[in-house]
């Protein structure tokens, strides 16, 4: 007789496809994780990394709009030991917003649609999920007053 068990299966669960993590995406819309498992049989395991990358999309889309998101590093300087400048600074790029269009084709996901994605989080910015803001005020309402917004 042995302490342990032997061959104990492990169920393990299918992988996410994006149809199914978009689907999930549009319920949690509506309900919490743990709504979604009790009522819809949605692992917790999915609805948790739907959120994840709903959640670093924002994150990604809300920087961009702050002009805080870094394409390029910044580099330091190099002095030598008398303080002669060997290798010169270079500052930091950051993306800069210029069109809707070119906000979505900058973001990639490989669960969730990021222009229904980006649509929502429009719509959110100005706490009216019915009316659309204008690019104007849309823009307008991230950079510098996104904290004001949450």
């Amino acid at each position: 007789m042995t302490l342990f068990k032997k061959g104990i299966k492990v169920n393990v669960l299918p992988r996410l496809t994006k149809e199914k993590a978009q689907e999930i995406y549009e319920g949690l819309k509506l309900k919490d994780i743990n709504r979604l498992f009790l009522e819809d049989n949605i692992p917790t395991e999915y609805s948790v990394r739907v959120q994840k990358e709903a959640n670093r999309l924002e994150c990604e889309m809300v920087s961009k709009m702050n002009g805080s998101f870094i394409i390029v590093n910044a580099v330091l300087a190099i002095y030598n030991k008398g303080g002669e400048v060997i290798e010169k600074a270079i500052p930091a790029v950051f993306y800069k917003v210029t069109t809707e269009l070119s906000l979505k084709n900058s973001m990639s996901s490989e669960l969730l649609d990021v222009n229904k994605l980006v649509v929502d989080v429009r719509a959110w910015s100005e706490g009216n999920p019915n009316e659309k803001p204008s690019w104007k005020d849309y823009k307008s309402s991230f950079i510098g007053g996104y904290n004001d917004k949450i």
